[in-house]
């Protein structure tokens, strides 16, 4: 080894942690080290060719080397590669987070057997989540959406400034997810507010007329979210405020000559819809109707008559058209207009999909309830002809065991029992009974609610002794999942009460510890004496 002389001392203990955790044999290790040092010191002349070359140093399992910072090796990778990764290790992320596991995650190694660091910049990393969003949203997946776009709020913050109008775009897009695909008004109207404060207290500069077009449109969106969110939570003078200031920012949009004639309808039909809502929620019914009127002209104009997006707004529409009927008590009775706006969302439905599909279960349930509300008599052939034509669909699509096929079930029991066939609609309620429970479970509203109406089918067909044990079937499933003072509860146990007032039914059925006690009269803890007088008087204990 040359003038240089060195020892390594025996270590009495064995091996150290780090050699016991990756198995390293301390004889390997030290001949290992012992040759390499002598390699580095012994040959003049391989130390003058190895200058500046990279020292490696091999553990088990290990290999290190000193980065060379080149030009090259700071671009070694492409924007595109760049960008799977990043999307990769986000998915190993959210996978490892679902999963609940507690150990680390092995990232890919890089070079040299370095392990990777993501530099990607702030930038890049804005335009990966928003792609992220659109993603997450196609695929309804709803909390990772959310999840994306409050990473975008602090990513924008970082590239942008606290003070900049990128970040109230942010949050204003926050607060739209938060009401459009959570139904958190709190939510919503708290963001609203923050990326409101955030433009006031904002010096909005732009170059071109399309920037000044976008803080324009951030505008309008930021009032018209919150105004649909305070029309949620009831506060519909300040949601009547917000959105007329939403109004007139789309006023000023129009003005503007980037801007084309789909986006201004895009924004009107979008603020007659929320002005629609909080007229009905106002009752300013005839305000209401006569917005709805309006949207409808709009959308069929800007989408076309046979769009699916006129779907929700004809039944949302047809809705409030027999909520109307019913608060005229029949003087006004116009129930064909009404029926004909579910009729329009079923044709629709049609026109799009191709029979038998699962996409016109909705339509056609929403249509026979529709015919149901009407009480005619032909209505109701029309309304159990919709629901055999959805029960057969779900049957086929969904299956026997599923929430759609068992809500169609149900309504179509009810309408059996409507029309004087009890037998049929109980056998349709017993034979759903056990898809109820392994669904919904034992104790759910859902099991409650049918034993309820099977108790009343047997108390109407005077079957005494089977509606009382289906009544103490409901309230004890109440109690649990409702309370004992909700009012279904409450219900059910007076009927049970009314039941065991006949003598036929007090002798047959023995009142538990608990009814007992309910039946007690309330204890006084004033007394009656009788006196020499033969009078009474009180006394107290």
């Amino acid at each position: 080894m040359g003038a240089r002389q060195f020892s390594i001392s025996k270590r009495p203990h064995g091996l150290n942690t780090r050699e016991r955790q990756f198995g390293i044999k301390t004889n390997r290790h030290r001949i290992t080290l012992l040759k390499l040092i002598s390699n580095m010191h012994s040959e003049d002349s391989d130390d003058d060719m190895n200058v500046g070359a990279p020292m490696m140093v091999e553990v088990k399992g290990h290999s290190r080397t000193p980065r060379q910072h080149s030009q090259r090796s700071l671009h070694r990778d492409s924007d595109s590669d760049e960008e799977n990764r990043y999307e990769d290790d986000y998915e190993d992320d959210m996978t490892t987070a679902r999963s609940g596991r507690t150990t680390s995650r092995k990232k890919k190694p890089g070079k040299n057997g370095r392990h990777g660091i993501d530099m990607t910049p702030p930038d890049k990393l804005l335009k990966q989540a928003v792609k992220r969003i659109g993603k997450f949203r196609e695929n309804e997946k709803h909390d990772e959406a959310i999840r994306e776009l409050v990473r975008c709020i602090a990513l924008t913050r970082i590239v942008y400034g606290a003070n900049h109008w990128k970040l109230a775009e942010s949050h204003a897009d926050l607060a739209e997810a938060y009401l459009d695909l959570k139904g958190l008004a709190p939510q919503a109207d708290y963001h609203s507010e923050s990326a409101k404060t955030i433009m006031l207290n904002t010096v909005a500069t732009y170059t071109t007329e399309q920037e000044k077009a976008d803080v324009i449109f951030i505008l309008f969106k930021i009032h018209h979210t919150q105004g649909r969110a305070l029309t949620e939570m009831k506060q519909y003078s300040d949601a009547e405020k917000a959105l007329s200031k939403a109004d007139r920012t789309c006023h000023d949009f129009s003005r503007l000559t980037c801007v084309s004639d789909d986006e201004c309808d895009e924004m009107e039909i979008k603020y007659c819809h929320a002005t629609a809502r909080l007229y009905w929620k106002q009752k300013k019914h005839a305000r209401s109707a006569a917005q709805f009127d309006k949207l409808l002209d709009l959308m069929k104009r800007q989408y076309g008559p046979d769009s699916m997006d006129l779907v929700p707004i004809y039944q949302e529409y047809g809705k409030i058209s027999f909520y109307l009927l019913e608060l005229s008590k029949g003087k006004y009775a116009n129930y064909d207009k009404a029926t004909d706006l579910y009729l329009q969302s079923h044709t629709i439905a049609g026109a799009n999909y191709r029979e038998g599909s699962t996409k016109m279960v909705d339509t056609g349930l929403a249509l026979a309830q529709a015919y149901i509300s009407t009480g005619k008599e032909e209505a109701e052939d029309l309304a159990e002809k919709y629901l055999n034509e959805c029960l057969v669909t779900c049957q086929t699509g969904y299956g026997p065991q599923h929430k759609k096929t068992i809500e169609v079930q149900d309504e179509l029991a009810r309408l059996l029992i409507r029309t004087d066939r009890q037998e049929d609609g109980l056998d349709i309620l017993k034979s759903t009974l056990p898809d109820k429970c392994e669904i919904y479970g034992d104790y759910s509203e859902q099991v409650s609610d049918t034993h309820k109406l099977t108790a009343s089918v047997h108390l109407s067909q005077g079957n005494l002794e089977k509606s009382l044990r289906g009544y103490k079937k409901c309230l004890n499933i109440e109690q649990i999942v409702l309370g004992k003072n909700h009012r279904k509860t409450k219900d059910t146990e007076r009927t049970i009460d009314i039941l065991m007032a006949s003598p036929g039914l007090s002798n047959k059925f023995v009142l538990s510890k608990e009814d007992e006690l309910k039946k007690r009269p309330k204890f006084n803890t004033m007394v009656t004496t009788k006196q020499s007088l033969g009078g009474f008087k009180s006394s107290a204990f």
